[in-house]
């Protein structure tokens, strides 16, 4: 089996690939599922009859999306919480475990999980062609999410109801932008790690690993990762070195002396920190066991038993593949096997990952480049935005140009990090990458008297605040769970 390392995003095909991502995105999406025991039982699946162009009063076409209620806390006259799926399968587990249900037993609320269109089973079209894409959109699936809580409200006398929107990651944008673009039909929001600055060159991202790794690695990992990194850069230049990192890192197929195949590879190692610090401690199903952390992946980097960095590299890569379970995998860094993955049209191999990407390429950008001052990351300087750019145009047809505009279009549609809305809560953890493109109690601006609240978790990862509790919880994630509680009761307390 191969470790999936495609430049931008993890598509394929192993477990592993869940510690290791490009684009910050894991197989099965940016937010991780809660332990569960596997004998928690669920709730079914439900369908709803949706539009498939909320914008063409002309086109009558429907499809039917994915969703799953839990009514055990539910009492006449009490909220609706509804958590927003993303760029993954929806699990219902979220309706089972995790911090909404914990405030769901509070407020006697119904509990709904919705999945997005085009991610999971929530199939609008019959393929992925581009064609079919064109009703993938931030925009489309907001719709969704305003068009089901008003028929499903009315059908359910839930219409009078508070509803709250959740969501993390992704999601946890949506989850705000719904909050902006509906407020008559959600009541207030609680967005966990929402990126909601779109922003086409996000050095940003490496920036943050760099600090992640000092603050829980400390500076002699990142010196060793820097060695590390640099020495692989440099035998990239060369055939001589190419066949070294061959035998080193067993690559799945040789590396091309290309430019984009050089990027990829020297991307694929900064994915194998990117991932670790991108959940660091997050209570999260893997296999049986939590995320790799920070102090695991640097307990290896600083070995001085294995005698170069770039060794170390390869050692962290090995201990990746054997907590995935693909002890014998192999290192994917080819681009083209990435291109020919992300052109795959079928719902079944796209694994959500051609979907994302074209959210990346027509709505965000995000795309995580080295072109930070050297001293800012560690990783060197080969994969700057323009070779990730490239993937946009060989998927999608999608021009740099092209791609910059929808970015800004983005940004003007729903305000960047200067939302104009109300009741809602950002919750980041510091570790987190993604909190750089989040609201923050640094922004300035901000309009504390609409309780737009910024909530910052110190020693945290990626919405670490959205599961269940764990005896290893930091006392910062405890507080901030406190907080968020709070705010959820204030919230329902006022009355528009």
């Amino acid at each position: 089996m191969r470790i999936g390392l495609t430049l931008l995003l993890a598509v394929a095909v192993s477990a592993c690939s869940a510690h290791v991502l490009r684009h910050g995105r894991p197989v099965g999406g940016m937010l991780r599922d809660p332990v569960a025991d596997g004998a928690t039982p669920v709730p079914p699946a439900q369908w709803f009859v949706q539009q498939l162009d909320h914008f063409d009063g002309q086109n009558p076409a429907t499809w039917k999306q994915r969703y799953f209620v839990n009514s055990t806390f539910y009492k006449p006259g009490g909220p609706v919480f509804l958590q927003i799926g993303g760029e993954g399968t929806a699990n219902p587990i979220w309706v089972v475990v995790g911090q909404m249900m914990v405030d769901a037993a509070k407020h006697n609320a119904m509990a709904i999980l919705i999945e997005h269109r085009y991610y999971g089973a929530s199939h609008p079209t019959p393929d992925l062609a581009l064609e079919n894409m064109r009703y993938l959109s931030s925009e489309q699936a907001l719709a969704d999410l305003a068009n089901f809580r008003d028929q499903y409200g009315r059908a359910h006398n839930l219409a009078a109801a508070k509803w709250v929107t959740f969501g993390g990651s992704y999601p946890g944008a949506l989850s705000a932008w719904a909050r902006l673009k509906y407020p008559h039909y959600f009541h207030a929001a609680i967005a966990s790690s929402a990126p909601v600055n779109a922003v086409l060159n996000f050095t940003q991202y490496l920036e943050v690993v760099q600090a992640s790794i000092i603050a829980d690695g400390g500076m002699d990992c990142l010196a060793a990762i820097h060695e590390g990194a640099q020495a692989v850069n440099e035998m990239l230049t060369t055939e001589a070195g190419r066949t070294q990192l061959q035998a080193t890192f067993k690559p799945c197929k040789p590396i091309a002396n290309t430019p984009l195949d050089i990027s990829s590879f020297s991307q694929g190692i900064a994915g194998l920190f990117m991932g670790v610090v991108q959940y660091n401690r997050d209570n999260v199903a893997f296999e049986g066991r939590t995320e790799v952390t920070i102090s695991e992946v640097c307990d290896i980097m600083t070995n001085k038993s294995i005698a170069m960095a770039m060794n170390r590299l390869a050692a962290v890569n090995q201990y990746l593949m054997k907590v995935g379970g693909d002890a014998g995998g192999c290192f994917d860094a080819s681009y083209n096997d990435s291109i020919t993955a992300l052109r795959n049209t079928t719902y079944a191999a796209a694994e959500g990952g051609r979907q994302w990407f074209y959210q990346v390429c027509h709505e965000f950008g995000y795309l995580q480049s080295s072109q930070s001052n050297a001293s800012a990351q560690p990783f060197g300087n080969l994969f700057p935005v323009s070779t990730q750019v490239q993937q946009c145009v060989d998927v999608f047809g999608v021009t740099a140009d092209e791609l910059a505009q929808h970015v800004s279009r983005s940004n003007q549609n729903y305000g960047s990090l200067h939302i104009e809305a109300s009741r809602i809560v950002f919750v980041n953890g510091r570790i987190d990458p993604w909190h750089a493109l989040s609201v923050l109690p640094s922004t300035p601006g901000l309009h504390h008297g609409h309780y737009l609240m910024p909530v910052l978790i110190e020693g945290t990862a990626h919405c670490a605040n959205m599961y269940p509790d764990s005896e290893s919880d930091l006392p910062t994630l405890v507080a901030a769970r406190i907080a968020i509680a709070n705010y959820v009761r204030l919230f329902l307390e006022i009355q528009d």
